[in-house]
């Protein structure tokens, strides 16, 4: 187990974690009372009140990851899995997210399997995908700038140098300098265009969600669970269209989702 952490599955210990960023006091006197709420039992109140932050704008991932572990509490694991992907959104380095998240869908996983259900609930990811979601869009940037400041700063340097030896080291620094900022500045890119075009939902409810081949349409095609991450395709009338882990498609009702 770690540090922070909790998960529903059985009696691991929970941990709520103060946020980095919610720094007004009336909002951290909400916070402290979600936490309070929280180890009193109180969790459909914890709930409320970290729901309440995140309507009053605050986006933080120690918020998430509390609000995760409330849910938890309760059952709620597709809220749970959908809170601890935005904690992780917001910072891909939250451990205890990263934990959490792994043993919730576990718990979902094989619950699923045991009444027959599929329990891949999570799209593959690939190299690339991994590569992104070690960064968030300011550390991308950040790495980006020091890079580039970096190597224009050796440049600097070298271009007043007389002797040999210290010239050609700075101009082998250049070189590696230019390529890392080359690498950061496709993961720049790479960060926009998956904020620009992802589009990625949760299943959220614990009932039945049949994916059918089309708005209002009766002929099922298959089934999701409760905490199963799609890609949203296209939106009509209250239905979404998805993509899911295995590569399959189809159209399911859009209130038993919610957006990462």
């Amino acid at each position: 187990m770690r540090g922070r952490g909790l998960v529903y599955i059985a009696a691991l210990c929970l941990c709520l974690v103060a946020p980095a960023l919610v720094s007004a006091e009336s909002l951290s006197g909400v916070f402290e009372k979600a936490n309070n709420a929280f180890w009193n039992g109180e969790y459909q109140k914890a709930s409320e009140l970290y729901a309440e932050l995140d309507e009053l704008g605050v986006s933080d991932a120690d918020v998430y990851y509390n609000w995760g572990t409330a849910q938890a509490r309760l059952g709620r694991l597709g809220r749970a899995v959908l809170m601890y992907e935005r904690a992780l959104r917001l910072d891909p380095g939250h451990e205890d997210a990263l934990y959490n998240l792994g043993e919730v869908r576990e718990f979902i996983a094989r619950g699923a399997s045991g009444r027959g259900h599929d329990a891949d609930i999570a799209p593959e990811v690939t190299a690339w995908r991994a590569v992104l979601d070690r960064f968030t869009s300011r550390s991308a940037a950040i790495i980006f700038l020091l890079f580039h400041l970096g190597l224009f700063a050796v440049l600097l340097v070298r271009r007043f140098l007389r002797a040999d030896l210290p010239r050609m080291t700075l101009g082998v620094l250049a070189g590696v300098l230019a390529l890392l900022a080359v690498l950061s500045a496709a993961v720049v890119a790479g960060k926009w265009n998956q904020h620009r075009s992802l589009n990625e939902a949760i299943v959220v409810s614990e009932d039945q969600v049949w994916v059918v081949e089309g708005p209002d349409s009766q002929v099922k095609r298959f089934e999701l669970i409760e905490g199963a991450r799609v890609e949203v395709l296209d939106r009509q009338r209250g239905w979404i269209r998805i993509h899911d882990a295995q590569g399959r498609d189809g159209w399911v009702v859009a209130e038993s989702f919610e957006t990462i």
